[in-house]
C-alpha cells in the first residue's frame, strides 16, 4: 500500500469532512459502508498523506502544515512523515495515542468540550509501518488577519488591558479544567474574523495534555511563555499585571504563595527565553 509497509491503519472522519477533491461530500453521505473509521471513509485522508504542498505553512524535519486546498483554502491539515520515537515512548507512558494526529485530533475535542475556543476538529488517520507512525489531523480552517501577539504589538494601553482580561479569562479556564498547553505563546492566540464571533482561538495544541491533578509546574510554563512572547511595546510592569490578575482569578491571595508564584513564573521566562531552538524555528512560531 505504501512505501512503509503498511501493518496498521486508523483513524476518525468527523461527518463535516469528505473528500478534499470534493469537500461538500461528507463521509455520512457516502455510499454503504463507508462509516466513519472504514477504510472507505479514510481513503480521502490517507490521500493527504502523500500529496505533494507546493507552499507549506511551516515544514520541519518530519513535519508540516498546509491548508487544503491550497487556493481556496477549507481545511488545514497538519502532517507527521516521521513521528520521533521519544515522542512516541512519551505518549505511551502517559496513556495518550501514539500518533501525533490522533493525538491533536483528541486534544481539540477535548478543550472544545471543555469551552475552550480551538479550531473544529474534522478527522485523523495514521499508519504504522516499519518506520514508525505518520500520521495527520484535519480541522476547520479559522479566518484570521493577525495574532495576540501582533495584536498587542500595536495597540493603545486600554486595549492592551482589555486584552489582558480576555485573555486571563481563557487562561483560567484552560487551567481549571485540568489542561496545560506546553507551548502557549502569544502567537498561538489569533483573532478571529469578526463574523466568527469568537474573541481568541487557540492554536497548536498537539502537546497540550489533561490531568486530574496537573503540576503546578506546567501551568508556571505556561505563564512563562505567555510572558516571553509578550512584544516590546508591553512593558515589565505589564507582565506583571498579567500574572497578578491570573493569581487573583485563581484566589491566589497569600502573600507568600504569590511571591512564590511571581518568582517561579519570572524563572521560567528567563529559560525560554535562553532556549536555542531546534531546527531554527523560532519558539514563537505560529500555526494556523
Amino acid at each position: 500500500m505504501s512505501a512503509l509497509h503498511v501493518r496498521r491503519i486508523t483513524g476518525f472522519v468527523g461527518e463535516d469532512f469528505g473528500d478534499p477533491a470534493a469537500p461538500r461530500r461528507t463521509a455520512r453521505s457516502g455510499p454503504p459502508g463507508a462509516a466513519p473509521g472504514s477504510p472507505r471513509a479514510l481513503e480521502p485522508l490517507r490521500r493527504l498523506l502523500e500529496v505533494e504542498v507546493a507552499r507549506p505553512i511551516r515544514r520541519l524535519p518530519g513535519r508540516e502544515t498546509f491548508l487544503w486546498p491550497e487556493t481556496d483554502p477549507r481545511l488545514v491539515v497538519k502532517r507527521t512523515l516521521r513521528e520521533p520515537r521519544r515522542e512516541e515512548l512519551v505518549a505511551r507512558l502517559h496513556g495518550d495515542p501514539r500518533s501525533a494526529g490522533e493525538r491533536e485530533f483528541r486534544n481539540l475535542a477535548g478543550l472544545a468540550a471543555d469551552g475552550i475556543p480551538v479550531p473544529r476538529p474534522l478527522g485523523w488517520v495514521a499508519e504504522h509501518g516499519a518506520s514508525g507512525w505518520r500520521s495527520l489531523v484535519v480541522m476547520e480552517y479559522v479566518p484570521h488577519a493577525e495574532t495576540l501577539e501582533e495584536r498587542l504589538g500595536g495597540c493603545p494601553p486600554d486595549e492592551r488591558q482589555r486584552w489582558r482580561e480576555v485573555l486571563v479569562r481563557h487562561v483560567i479556564r484552560l487551567h481549571a479544567a485540568g489542561w496545560y498547553h506546553r507551548d502557549l505563546y502569544l502567537c498561538h492566540w489569533i483573532l478571529p474574523a469578526a463574523e466568527d464571533g469568537r474573541e481568541l482561538v487557540l492554536l497548536d495544541v498537539g502537546r497540550a495534555r489533561k490531568r486530574r491533578r496537573p503540576r503546578r509546574r506546567w501551568f508556571v510554563k505556561d505563564l512563562g511563555a505567555l510572558l516571553h512572547s509578550t512584544p516590546a511595546a508591553v512593558s515589565s510592569s505589564d507582565r506583571v499585571r498579567f500574572a497578578i490578575h491570573y493569581l487573583d482569578a485563581r484566589d491566589v491571595h497569600d502573600a507568600d504563595e504569590r511571591r512564590a508564584w511571581l518568582r517561579d513564573v519570572e524563572r521560567r521566562r528567563r529559560q525560554i527565553a535562553a532556549h536555542v531552538p531546534r531546527h531554527g524555528e523560532a519558539p514563537t512560531g505560529a500555526e494556523p
